[in-house]
């Protein structure tokens, strides 16, 4: 088996024995030319464009999107650090953030992992990608499964995952490449039937679709009302623009795109959505819960 190096800033992910490197690798897209990377190499094979992350990892945004992903990050990472989600290193990460803010987030991951825990549509160790994943957080949970860490942010992870700059509404990744696709406390920055289209796409039939601790509304009336508080509450704070980022999720509409994009739904909780109950500091609060799995091919 070839245990080839990885891009040299990436640092290796944790792998199992019945799969190298270079398979993971195989799995992703460049925006540019659809090559794979290849471990130890900082350009795409294929065309030739730079793919290093400049604080480690893969970058495989095209040129616009890296643009528009370099103004969200730091109006975001900005916004995290004045909340108290962010530490004195910069990454949004419970170890160096208000573990007030972090608790219940961390019980919800840890709740869905641990469910989800002999997930695999194959023999090999399952993949799971950790979609909008920030600093890794939530990747410190995952078992027994290879990892890939997808983030618009450009944020250090932790060693064992392979870490990848990428848009959740285009995934750099090939068709049917994955077991798992996680998003934790992220499924409501992209429209919802992007997102889920996308998930599918990925998804190897059988493979779940698991979101935990985003904000989902009953009716698109409290959906709306939801985004018009949190328009304020960016401008408030500075960053009006983060607003087109947020996307409350209507129950109703994240339904519709479950069946549209061929998922079975195992269970569809709501949770209590609201910023207070993390400014209080409540850690035994109701997190909304996702889990659906993609129909075999008919």
């Amino acid at each position: 088996m070839d245990r080839s190096p990885c891009l040299a800033s990436a640092g290796c992910p944790r792998i199992s024995a019945d799969r190298s490197v270079a398979d993971l690798y195989r799995l992703l897209l460049c925006p540019t030319c659809g090559s794979s990377p290849q471990p130890g190499r900082p350009t795409c094979p294929g065309c030739g464009r730079s793919i290093a992350g400049a604080r480690g990892g893969i970058d495989l945004l095209d040129d616009v999107a890296r643009t528009a992903a370099d103004h969200f990050a730091a109006q975001y990472t900005a916004l995290r650090s004045q909340e108290g989600w962010v530490g004195p290193d910069g990454v949004e990460d419970p170890d160096g953030g208000d573990r007030r803010l972090w608790g219940g987030r961390l019980e919800s991951v840890a709740e869905a992992v641990a469910a989800l825990a002999n997930v695999r549509t194959g023999r090999s160790r399952p993949v799971w990608l950790d979609i909008g994943s920030g600093g890794g957080w939530a990747a410190r949970y995952i078992r027994d499964a290879d990892v890939i860490a997808i983030d618009l942010v450009d944020a250090p992870s932790p060693a064992e995952v392979l870490r990848v700059r990428g848009d959740m509404r285009r995934l750099p990744l090939r068709d049917a490449t994955a077991d798992v696709a996680f998003f934790a406390a992220s499924l409501h920055y992209a429209p919802t039937g992007e997102a889920i289209l996308e998930a599918a796409r990925v998804l190897r039939p059988g493979g779940l679709v698991v979101a935990v601790d985003s904000p989902m509304y009953r009716d698109r009336y409290a959906q709306a009302r939801a985004q018009g508080r949190s328009a304020a509450y960016y401008a408030a704070a500075g960053f009006p623009d983060l607003a087109q980022h947020y996307h409350p999720i209507d129950v109703s509409s994240l339904r519709a795109a479950l069946a549209v994009a061929n998922f079975d739904v195992l269970r569809l909780d709501e949770g209590r959505a609201g910023r207070l109950a993390w400014l209080a500091g409540r850690r035994h609060r109701h997190a909304s819960f996702l889990e659906a799995r993609l129909k075999p091919n008919t």
